[in-house]
C-alpha cells in the first residue's frame, strides 16, 4: 500500500458542517424520494415504505460505521476510491468509482436541473397561475415549458454550481447553513400543507407484503444511502477520525431524512388517499395522466401538493427550499467527484494536471472544469437526444457495486487490524448493498433486466479498466515506475 503527497486541500469542515452536508446531499426532496412514492404502488404494491424506511435506517448503522473506520484509516480525499484502491487493487478501485461515482453522479447532476424545473417550478408556476389569475405565471409556464427553457436552466444552475465549487469549502460552509434552513422550512411547509387538508381516513393496507416492504430499499437507499458523502472529502473535515462523532454525522443525517419522508407518506395518504395515490401511480406508468401532472410528467409528492390549492406563501416556501436543496446536491457531487478525479491523479491514473489545487479558495480547479464539461455533455444528450434514456435507466445499480467494494474493503483492512466489529459492520453493510441489488434484478420496472441499460453500465465498467492497464503500460515504459509498482511499496 502507498500514500502519497500533500495534496494542497486543507480543513475546512467542522463535525456539525459534515452532518449538514450529509443532510443537505440525501436532501429532503431528493429525486429518489420523488421515485419511492411513485413507484410503491406499482412495484411494491402492498409493501409499507414506513415500515421499510424506519427498518432501512437500522440496518443501515453498520454501513455508516464501516465508512466512518475507513475514514480514519485513510483520512484523504478520495474516499471509496482509497479505500478500495488501498485493501482491494487500484484498478479495482479507480474503474468502481470513476464510473458509479464520477461518469455516472455527473450524468445525475444534469438530471436534477431537468427535476427541478419539472417537479417544482412547473407545477408553481401553473398553481400561482391558477390562484392568482395572472397571465404572466402562465407565460412563465408555457416559456419554461420547453427542452430549450430546461436546458439553459440547468446550464446555468451548473455554471453557479461550478462557481461555488471553485471558490472552495470554507465559501461553500457560510452558504450551506442558509441552504440548510431553507430546507428545513420547506419541508416543514410541506406538513403543513398535507396535514390541514386531512379529509380521508388512512386506508389500512390490510396484510403487508414484507418482500415488498424490503423491495422499497432499492429506491430509498438511493436518498440514504448519501449519507456517507462527506468521506469523498476527509482530508478537509476536523475530527473525521473520532468514529464516534463521525458515524453520528452520518447516521444523524440519515434519520433526519428518514423521519421527514415517513411523515410525508402519512400526511400524502391522509390528504390525498392511498387509493388515489395507486391510481395516479397507475396513471403515469401506463402514459394516461391528465391536466397538470400530465403536462409535468409524474406525479412528484411536491406537485400533487399544488393539487391541494395550499397557502400560496406556504407553497412558496416549500418551492424555494426544495429547489436550493436539490440545487445543493449538485454543488455537492459535483464537490466530490472532482475529489476522486484529484485522488486519482495523485496516483498517475489521470493526467496529473487535474491534482492541480488552487493557492487561495484550495479547490482543485481542473478537476472541477473537468467536471463541468462532462455534466454539459450530459445534459446536452439528455434533453436533446432523448432516446439516449433506455441505456441509462439501471445506473443506480453501478452506485451498488462501489459501495459494496468499499464494504469488503472495510473488511480487508479490519481484519488487518483483527477488529472484529468493523469486520462484522463490513459484512452487515455487504449484505445490504446485495440485497438491493438483486432487487434491481428481480423487479424489471427498476431497469437492471434492459440489455442496452446493462451493457452500457458493464461497459463502461470494462473500458475504465482497459483504460487502467494502458495508462499503466505507459506509465512503465516512460518513467519505469508503473502504478502497479507504486502500489507494491
Amino acid at each position: 500500500m502507498f500514500k502519497r503527497n500533500a495534496s494542497g486541500l486543507v480543513k475546512a469542515l467542522k463535525m456539525r458542517d459534515a452532518f449538514i452536508y450529509n443532510s443537505l446531499t440525501i436532501s429532503m426532496f431528493s429525486m429518489m424520494w420523488f421515485l419511492l412514492f411513485i413507484f410503491q404502488p406499482i412495484a411494491f404494491n402492498g409493501g409499507s415504505i414506513i415500515l421499510g424506511t424506519a427498518l432501512l435506517a437500522v440496518i443501515a448503522v453498520p454501513f455508516f460505521i464501516t465508512y466512518s473506520y475507513l475514514s480514519r484509516a485513510y483520512p484523504w480525499a478520495g474516499g471509496d476510491y482509497v479505500f478500495q484502491s488501498r485493501a482491494i487493487h487500484p484498478a479495482v478501485g479507480f474503474a468502481s468509482t470513476f464510473t458509479g461515482w464520477v461518469i455516472w453522479q455527473l450524468f445525475f447532476i444534469a438530471w436534477f436541473g431537468y427535476y427541478i424545473v419539472d417537479a417544482l417550478l412547473l407545477p408553481y408556476l401553473y398553481f400561482m397561475s391558477k390562484f392568482t389569475g395572472s397571465g404572466i405565471f402562465s407565460s412563465m409556464y408555457l416559456a419554461m415549458n420547453s427542452k430549450y427553457s430546461v436546458f439553459f436552466i440547468t446550464a446555468i444552475l451548473l455554471i453557479i454550481a461550478f462557481l461555488i465549487s471553485l471558490r472552495g469549502l470554507r465559501f461553500y460552509v457560510k452558504i450551506q447553513y442558509i441552504i440548510f434552513i431553507l430546507m428545513i422550512a420547506a419541508g416543514a411547509s410541506a406538513l403543513v400543507i398535507l396535514f390541514q387538508h386531512q379529509h380521508s381516513i388512512v386506508e389500512p393496507l390490510g396484510n403487508i407484503n414484507w418482500l415488498n416492504t424490503v423491495g422499497t430499499w432499492s429506491l430509498s437507499w438511493g436518498a440514504i444511502g448519501y449519507g456517507m458523502w462527506s468521506v469523498l472529502n476527509n482530508e478537509e473535515i476536523s475530527g473525521s477520525e473520532n468514529n464516534k462523532r463521525y458515524s453520528l454525522a452520518m447516521v444523524g443525517a440519515v434519520l433526519l431524512n428518514v423521519i421527514y419522508i415517513i411523515s410525508v407518506w402519512v400526511g400524502l395518504k391522509a390528504a390525498i388517499g392511498y387509493a388515489q395515490l395507486s391510481h395516479l401511480s397507475q396513471l403515469w406508468y401506463n402514459g394516461n395522466l391528465t391536466g397538470m401532472l400530465s403536462t409535468i410528467g409524474a406525479p412528484y409528492y411536491t406537485a400533487l401538493i399544488a393539487l391541494l390549492r395550499p397557502n400560496p406563501i406556504l407553497y412558496t416556501a416549500l418551492i424555494i427550499g426544495a429547489a436550493v436543496s436539490m440545487f445543493q446536491v449538485i454543488i455537492a457531487i459535483m464537490i466530490g467527484s472532482s475529489r476522486i478525479v484529484l485522488a486519482q491523479s495523485l496516483d498517475g491514473i489521470l493526467p496529473i494536471k487535474l491534482a492541480t489545487v488552487n493557492d487561495r479558495s484550495h479547490s482543485p480547479i481542473y478537476s472541477l472544469v473537468f467536471d463541468l464539461s462532462i455534466s454539459v455533455v450530459w445534459l446536452t444528450l439528455i434533453v436533446f437526444v432523448p432516446s439516449i434514456g433506455p441505456f441509462f435507466v439501471s445506473v443506480v445499480f453501478a452506485t451498488q457495486i462501489t459501495w459494496m467494494l468499499s464494504m469488503i474493503s472495510g473488511m480487508i483492512i479490519a481484519s488487518k487490524e483483527r477488529n472484529f466489529r468493523i469486520i462484522i459492520a463490513s459484512i452487515v453493510g455487504f449484505l445490504l448493498n446485495a440485497m438491493i441489488a438483486v432487487f434491481y434484478i428481480v423487479y424489471p420496472q427498476l431497469g437492471f433486466l434492459s440489455i442496452t441499460s446493462t451493457l452500457t453500465v458493464s461497459g463502461l465498467f470494462a473500458i475504465a479498466l482497459i483504460y487502467f492497464e494502458i495508462r499503466n503500460l505507459y506509465l512503465k515504459r516512460k518513467i519505469g515506475f508503473s502504478i502497479k509498482d507504486r502500489w507494491k511499496l
